[in-house]
This record gives structure tokens, sequence and C-alpha cells, in this order.
């Protein structure tokens, strides 16, 4: 069966649901697909309290998802879900969802980001058996076990923190010289003796059959390689873009971020992106819901004018 709407919303967190209660505010037909078998992106992700959002500060990502989505209820707007994309043609805004397919005059990607992995051996077979990717989440389960923290930035040292209020010691392992995480979350970890810092170094494997029992380490500068007992360890590495389906067709930074003008263009005519996929100056709720009203916008602003010629 063959479906047309104005704007095809590709994705479900922050920026895709904006994009379709946009869409409804300004008389278009929206359809937002999304692959997950729920709505909130990486909101489902954020286990610590959300409380930059103005007007709705939740105790997590899922209650502010909630909070989205009953937005939507109350509009009656249903989003596709379980929807996976089988085939994408952006410059004739054609999508094969399944046996289906999605006609738009407009398309909005909004497919975010994800949380980046080491990709070493050891990661994937020992995630969930000491392996972690949220301290906000999994802290309790280390209480009195030393673990290690992987990654330089806020996430990673506010992390080290957290863990450190539980652990008998946590490790802060850098890749490079020095961590990049705000300057108040530094000086609480160089006063917190429980914490010690480990630079300019990589980790290459993470070691255990059952549980976490250490990991592999090789100093960048020297070359020199160690193991180091641990009972777990958390990466927090960054992010980073579910892009992807779009590799082929549009114009992409050097980590995978789709490319956007001010109004959220893409270089392929009325094809927009909004969100983390398109790398914010801000990585934030509000600016994904905010960036997909510019989009929205900016579509509806093109089809009136097309409709007056």
């Amino acid at each position: 069966m063959k479906q047309e709407c104005d704007v095809a919303i590709i994705g479900g967190g922050p920026a895709g649901i904006s994009a379709l209660i946009w869409c409804y505010s300004l008389g278009l037909r929206g359809v937002l697909l999304e692959q997950a078998p729920q709505l909130g992106g990486q909101l489902m992700e954020l286990f610590h309290q959300v409380v930059d959002y103005p007007g709705l500060p939740s105790q997590n990502g899922m209650a502010l998802r909630d909070s989205l989505v009953s937005h939507l209820r109350e509009l009656e707007l249903s989003p596709l879900l379980s929807s996976p994309i089988k085939d994408l043609s952006l410059s004739k805004r054609e999508i094969a969802v399944g046996t289906d397919s999605l006609s738009a005059t407009a398309i909005v990607i909004a497919t975010g980001a994800r949380k980046r992995r080491l990709d070493i051996p050891g990661e994937s077979a020992l995630e969930g058996k000491g392996v972690s990717f949220s301290a906000t989440r999994d802290h309790d389960a280390f209480k009195g076990k030393r673990v290690c923290v992987v990654g330089g930035g806020d996430s990673a040292v506010e992390g080290s923190l957290t863990l450190a209020k539980v652990c008998e010691s946590v490790t802060l392992i850098l890749r490079s010289d020095a961590p990049r995480a705000r300057r108040e979350w530094l000086d609480g970890v160089s006063r917190d003796n429980r914490i010690s810092v480990r630079t300019n170094t990589v980790v290459t494997r993470i070691l255990g059959e059952s549980t976490v029992t250490g990991i592999t380490i090789r100093n960048s500068k020297t070359g020199e390689e160690e193991s180091l007992e641990t009972d777990g360890v958390f990466i927090r590495v960054g992010i980073t873009p579910n892009s992807e389906p779009f590799h082929d067709q549009l114009a992409l930074d050097r980590e995978g971020y789709i490319q956007a003008d001010q109004k959220q263009r893409t270089r392929i005519p009325m094809v927009y992106a909004a969100g983390d996929i398109c790398r914010p100056r801000c990585f934030s709720v509000a600016t994904a819901v905010g960036q997909a009203a510019i989009a929205v916008k900016d579509i509806a602003e093109n089809l009136k004018s097309a409709s007056l010629k």
C-alpha cells in the first residue's frame, strides 16, 4: 500500500516528536516512523534527573518521554512504531517500510545518535556482567568494588564522582593527556582520594569470562602494555550518529553527522535534519526540539510559497 504525506519524519526521539507536533500545529500531514517498538530515542538511556528542559523537569529520561508521548495522545497523533526502513530515496522522497511505501513532499531526519563503543575484545561479551554504559543506573551494583571509567568528557568525569560515593576505588582512564570535563567536576575528582587518573592510556581488551576481572591497557606515548585488575568497566566515550542509512545520499562530516544549515536544510531540497544527527552546538533535548520546529516551519513556508506560484 502506498501512502502520501506532506512530511515524513524518520526517528522517534525528542526531535521527531517535536516535528510531528509542529506538523499538526501548522496544518501539515506528518507521518513519524520509528524502528523501535516505543518512542524516546536516547531519552530511554537517561537515568539521571533531567533538569534543563524548560517547564518539564523530570526524574529521568523515561519520565520526560512519557510527558512527550502524552502530548501526542492529547493531539490524537499516532506514530508508526516498529517500522524499520527497508529502502529510501531522499531525492525522490520515497520510503519503503516493510511491504508499504510512503511518498512525502519533505523529509525530516531525526535518527539521533547512540553511545559510542570501544569495539574491543570482551566489551560485548561482558556487557551487563561488569561492563556498563551508565554509572547513574548501575552504581549500586558495584558498591565496595574497584571500577574503571573510560573517557574524559563530562559524562565520564561525572560518572567517576557518582561511583566514588559507593566504590572502593575508581580509575579514570583518559586517551589524552587531560580530561575535557567542566571545571567543577574536575575539581571534585582532584579532591576525592578514591579516584585516580591514568592519562595517555588506551584500553585494548576487557578481561573475564562470566564477569569482568580486569582490563589490558597500553600507554599511547611509550607503547608499554599492562593489565589492571578491576571489577567493572564503565564506558563513557561519547556518542556516534545514527547516519548509516544516509551516508551515500547526504553530505556528512568526518564523524558521520549530517551537515545542515541554520534552517536545518541538507544538500537535498526538502530534506532536513534535526537533533543530535546533525551535531548541534549543544547536545540537549531543548536543542533537538527547537531544531525540529525550525525544520517544519521552513517546510510549511516552502509549501505555502509553492502553492502561490
